[in-house]
This record gives structure tokens, C-alpha cells and sequence, in this order.
């Protein structure tokens, strides 16, 4: 038997059988904007009241590997007191909480889809064991630290090292399919480009390379560098920097190279360029820029730093694994609403769905808190799906993706990636459990669902397309093209079997979901017959409508039982949290 390295705890083997809910749109909550903004407005997105994991679970039919993004921001495990949450579940627990959602997590992204967790170093170490338990440790990208606040403020008088690290743990779904975007941060000045190339426009081979703080003086029409320093006072290097960035192209700095890291032309070029000394020589190239040597080195150019970022020109380097221009402050009105020890900024999202995301892919946050997700997607114009239990969602996440919709929320990222408003979202709600007990015990039809709510969660409990018919009323779902599947609370006879089967006909099958039938199962070759609810009973778990957990309800002082408790208003909700 194959052995492997894996993280136990107390109720890992205990597993819900989670019933596979529909969702109910609601139409009164549900918004578009007023006006078509373009044609490239995104209307197909979806924010849904309920608890996470059936959430997801509901989810998994219809997007199963069609998640190119996830970004999800957990209750941190950090037994702290938090307004909108109470953030502190027995650490087996909270590992249980979150495998069962990073599991179908797992099933829902597509083969080149990325997931970010966001984290603090309570759990850290043990939620990088599970996530390559789930996902192969071969899949793991890298652990990106956050940095969210600075050593200030009343923390810096704690003990101790003062805390102003999160972590993102950066997984994908498989690596040979991983293809990320090359994403790129600002930088201050590159000081090393000393030199300005004077006579650029007269071709290299009138070049002659003076100081960068001489080209700037003469650009400002001053003598000396005393004189711009009293002009300019403490911007003078922001105007230096302006200046390298307006010229990046006649910028340079000169660098030792050796013939063999060249080719074989610009070896000649390099070698010429010793034999004449302060002659620019030039070696020219198809698919990249050319070659410049002088006096033995090469000419490099400051252009060659820069990247237009947001819309605008400036110097840059590639993104690392620390993220340290980021910093949450000033967020409180972000978005429009108030989400005390919450809220992550606007521009981090942002750089996860750059990294991994183009417009137009899905993306899912699953712990919906203020709404960040959801509203950073819908700037970039990429598709969403958040889902949050809170009261929150109604409080904070309507109204604030209502405002970015309208083109009225100018906070954020907005003036970034030119936000004007557009596109819409349909608002769902979990429907009940299918199944309820009777006064005697008996599992019988929620009241609440009609025939269509009952036709779509048979539809789903049995791996079936929801689709009805309207030519053929016993055609209410399809799993193949010669599948199909009808629903109804009726009692069938004979003859209504009979007439079923007739107009099945051959080459075609029929599973036939009804509350009792009359005759023998096997008498038509073409229809199978199942009673409800009978035939779904030990498919699920029914009844339980929150897979969160109240801390207050924790027997924290007892050894756990196999399986976890399943009660409370915890781990339905979060993002966004520091």
C-alpha cells in the first residue's frame, strides 16, 4: 500500500452528504443597469443568499470545470470577537469547514483555473497541508505575502513581533494547463541610467552620451543642479522622474557584455564598436530591438523599464511574491459601504483576477462578505458568482454592486480600468430542502415546492439537465440526447405507463419519478420507474439548511465526535476579512 504525508485530525473521515439544492431567482432584487454601456456589458452574473457549502454544492452541476478563477477570503480561526462574524471555531472543525468547501472548490475550477486563498499564519501551515492533499503539492504556485498594515497604532505596543502580514496561498486546478498573465508593478526611478543619448533624432552614428542631470537642466532652462533643487524643493525627484519617463527612449546606461551572450552579427557590431571608440555601432534585429554598443559595452535602454500600467507610462518590475504596495488603509467608504476588520482593498483583488483571469471568464468568491469580489470582477468586466448567508448580503453587497452597475461607485478601481457602469446580476436565494418531516417523522415533498421547484431538484438529484418541454410534457430534464426524465406527485397506472412508453417509443428512455405506480416495473423496456421521495432518501443529508458553526454552540471542552457539529451562522459567511 502506497504510503503518503497527510494531516489528521478529529472528524476528518466524517463527510456530509450535502443535498444538491436549486436556486430561486428573485426578480425584485435582481438589477441591470439603466442603459447599455457596451457590447461588451456582462449581465450573466449571480449573487446568492445562503449557506456556502450548499451553495456550491447547488453550483456544481451546471459549473463543474468552468470556474477560471477563485478568490476567497475565510474567517481566519483567530477566536476574536468581529461585528459581522464570530471568527473562532475549534481548529478541527474550522479544518473540517474547510475542506468540504475546497474539495468542490476543486471540481468547480476549469484544468487551467486558479485559486487564491486568503489567510493569516493561524492556520496557514495546516491549510497549505490540505490544499495539497486536494489540489497535488505539484499544483501549489506559491505562498504570496500581503503586506495589510504597518507597524502604527496601538498594535506596536503589543509583545512580541507586531503583525502586519496576511498570506494568499496561490494554487491551480493543473500546471501543464496553467497559462498566467505576465503582471507587472510600479517601481520608483532606476537610478543606475545615468545617461542621456544627445543628437537622437540624427542616427547612432552621431550619437554622443551626456549626464541625465545635464539633459534635465537644459530641458528646464537652468545652470546648475543647486538651481533646480530651490525650483523644484522636495519635487525634484518626481520631476527627474517624469522626465526619464517622458525620454525613456534616449535614457541608457552602458553594461560590459561579452561576445559569446550575443549573436554572431552583433559580435561584429560589439568589436567595432572597440575599434572606433565613441562611435555608436548598431546591430539590427527582426523580432526584438536592436543592438546598440559603444566603446565595448552595450547601450541599454530605460524604455525597456517601463510598462503602462492602469493607463499610464511608468518605470516597473515584474510582480514577486510579496505584495507590499498594497496597504488597507483608507477603506473604510470603499465601495460605498462600512466593513469593520473586513475589508481587503479593491486593487488586490484586482491583481489576482490580472494574474489569472482574462474579460469574460467566470469568477467565484464564495465567502462574499462586502462584496469585493463580486464588484472588482464586474469593473474588469470578467463574469461573477459570490454567494453570502449574512444579512450582510442584503445590507452591504446589494447596494454596493447596485452602485457599481449604475456607474455610481467611483471608489476602488474604478479610475484604473476606466469604469462607466453596465452590465447587471440575477439575485438567487437557496431553495429549502426538498424533503421535510411530518409531525409523525415521515419524509414527505416540502410544501413549498410547486411542480417546477420539484422537477429541477429531482433533476439535479439524479444527474439530469433541467430543461422542460413544452411539446412534450413528460420531457422535463435530459442527460444524453436519447435520456430523458419526468417528474410528477401523481399515482400512475397501467394505462398512463402504457401511453408514456407509446410516446417514448424506441431508440429513446424515459426515468419516470412519480409518488407510486400500479403494475410491474418491468413491463416497459423503454421506462424506469422510481417513487418519490422514496428513491432520494438516502441520497442526502435533508433538513439541514446551515453547514456553519456558532462558536457559542461549541462543546469546546469535550472530545469531539466523529463527526463535526453542523449547527450555527459562522462559516456561511466571510471575505474580506483581516
Amino acid at each position: 500500500m502506497r504510503k503518503k504525508l497527510e494531516l489528521t485530525w478529529f472528524g476528518k473521515d466524517a463527510k456530509s452528504k450535502l443535498e444538491p439544492r436549486i436556486l430561486q431567482a428573485d426578480a425584485s432584487l435582481s438589477h441591470h443597469a439603466n442603459r447599455r454601456v457596451s457590447e461588451n456589458d456582462v449581465f450573466d452574473n449571480y449573487l446568492i443568499r445562503g449557506d456556502n457549502l450548499l451553495a456550491l454544492k447547488a453550483l456544481e452541476a451546471d459549473f463543474a470545470g468552468k470556474i477560471k478563477c477563485v478568490y476567497i477570503d475565510p474567517p481566519f480561526n483567530t477566536k476574536q470577537a468581529f461585528e459581522h462574524y464570530d471568527d473562532g471555531v475549534e481548529h478541527s472543525l474550522w479544518l473540517s469547514l474547510m475542506r468540504d468547501r475546497l474539495e468542490i472548490l476543486f471540481r468547480l475550477l476549469s484544468k487551467e483555473g486558479s485559486l487564491f486563498v486568503h489567510i493569516d499564519d493561524n492556520e496557514l501551515g495546516y491549510l497549505i497541508v490540505i490544499l495539497d492533499e486536494i489540489f497535488g503539492r505539484s499544483n501549489r504556485v506559491g505562498v504570496i505575502t500581503f503586506k495589510q498594515s504597518s507597524a502604527s497604532g496601538p498594535k506596536a505596543v503589543n509583545p512580541g513581533l507586531v503583525t502586519t502580514n496576511n498570506y494568499i496561498l496561490y494554487y491551480v486546478k493543473d500546471k501543464s494547463s496553467w497559462n498566467p498573465n505576465k503582471v507587472f508593478v510600479p517601481t520608483g526611478r532606476d537610478d543606475r541610467y545615468s545617461k542621456f543619448i544627445d543628437g537622437f533624432e540624427d542616427g547612432h552614428k552621431k550619437w554622443k552620451l551626456i549626464s541625465l542631470k545635464e539633459a534635465f537642466l537644459r530641458s528646464a532652462k537652468l545652470i546648475t543642479w543647486d538651481d533646480a533643487k530651490k525650483k523644484f524643493l522636495d519635487k525634484l525627484e518626481e520631476k527627474l522622474s517624469d522626465f526619464v519617463l517622458e525620454n525613456a527612449a534616449r535614457v541608457v546606461r552602458t553594461a560590459r557584455v561579452a561576445a559569446k551572450d550575443v549573436n554572431e552579427s552583433a559580435r561584429g557590431a560589439l568589436a567595432r564598436s572597440n575599434e572606433f571608440p565613441g562611435e555608436v555601432q548598431c546591430s539590427p534585429r527582426e523580432d526584438k530591438d536592436d543592438y546598440y554598443f559603444l566603446n565595448g559595452e552595450q547601450l541599454i535602454f530605460y524604455k525597456s523599464k517601463t510598462k503602462i500600467i492602469d493607463g499610464k507610462t511608468c518605470t516597473a518590475s515584474p510582480l514577486t511574491n510579496l505584495w507590499d504596495d498594497l496597504l488597507s488603509n483608507n477603506l473604510h467608504n470603499e465601495g460605498g459601504v462600512s466593513f469593520p476588520n473586513g475589508k481587503k482593498p479593491e486593487a488586490l483583488i484586482k491583481r489576482c483576477l490580472e494574474l489569472s483571469t482574462e474579460a469574460g471568464d467566470l469568477v467565484l468568491d464564495s465567502f462574499g462578505g462586502s462584496g469585493t469580489t463580486a464588484a472588482v470582477a464586474h469593473k474588469m468586466r470578467r463574469r461573477w458568482i459570490t454567494v453570502e448567508l449574512g444579512d450582510h448580503c442584503n445590507s452591504h453587497i446589494l447596494p454596493r454592486l447596485k452602485r457599481v452597475v449604475e456607474g455610481e461607485d467611483e471608489s476602488g478601481i474604478t479610475a484604473a480600468v476606466g469604469w462607466e457602469g453596465g452590465g447587471g446580476f440575477r439575485y438567487y436565494r437557496l431553495a429549502p430542502s426538498m424533503l421535510q418531516q411530518d409531525r409523525w417523522g415521515n419524509w414527505i415533498i416540502n410544501k413549498e415546492y410547486n411542480a417546477e421547484m420539484l422537477a429541477a431538484a429531482i433533476c439535479k438529484l439524479e444527474g439530469f439537465t433541467y430543461a422542460p418541454n413544452d411539446a412534450h410534457y413528460w420531457q422535463h430534464g435530459y442527460s444524453t440526447e436519447a435520456d430523458f426524465i419526468y417528474v410528477t406527485t401523481q399515482t400512475l397506472n397501467g394505462d398512463q405507463l402504457q401511453a408514456l412508453s407509446d410516446e417514448v417509443g424506441e431508440g429513446r428512455s424515459l426515468l419516470v419519478c412519480c409518488a407510486a405506480y400500479r403494475g410491474s416495473a418491468d413491463r416497459f423496456a423503454n421506462l424506469t420507474l422510481k417513487k418519490i421521495p422514496k428513491m432520494v432518501l438516502s441520497k442526502c443529508e435533508w433538513g439541514h439548511d446551515d453547514y456553519s458553526l456558532n462558536v457559542e454552540n461549541l462543546p469546546m471542552q469535550q472530545k469531539p465526535k466523529a463527526e463535526p457539529p453542523r449547527q450555527g451562522g459562522l462559516f456561511g459567511n466571510g471575505e474580506d476579512r483581516a
